[in-house]
């Protein structure tokens, strides 16, 4: 399902490293924040990507400029998240930076669905857009 965590919407999920067969968490879902002025796929704390062993892949650096004006060097490579309760899969760059302490859904992933936030009963709605 998909929620408030007080007063940011989140959307439950699950990361998986398919070439290493990697799964985060190890069972059940686990909370993502929506950040819609992000314009990635995923981001994770370190640990989570360490956990994936997505740093034993090939990784791609960049650059990000962070929601406070400051900039960061970030790795990265490509994952697959999964949305169990409307049966989505997705492809995309999930990255790590140093700092970040929560998963962050952005834009990129996002983009495949239709998202409804209703703060007045504190509800988000999440589905697959039909195309």
């Amino acid at each position: 399902m998909s929620g408030f965590l007080d007063l940011t919407p989140s959307v439950q999920i699950v990361i998986e490293n398919p070439l290493l067969r990697s799964v985060y968490p190890s069972n059940g879902t686990v909370s993502a924040i929506i950040d819609s002025g992000y314009q990635g796929f995923l981001s994770v704390p370190t640990g989570i990507f360490w956990e994936l062993s997505l740093n034993k892949l090939s990784n791609e650096k960049r650059s990000i400029l962070l929601a406070d004006g400051s900039s960061s060097r970030s790795r990265g490579c490509y994952a697959t998240i999964r949305i169990p309760h409307i049966e989505m899969k997705i492809d995309g760059f999930v990255e790590t930076f140093k700092g970040l302490d929560e998963i962050l859904i952005g834009i990129e992933a996002l983009i495949q669905t239709r998202l409804v936030l209703d703060y007045c009963t504190r509800k988000v709605r999440i589905d697959k857009c039909n195309r």
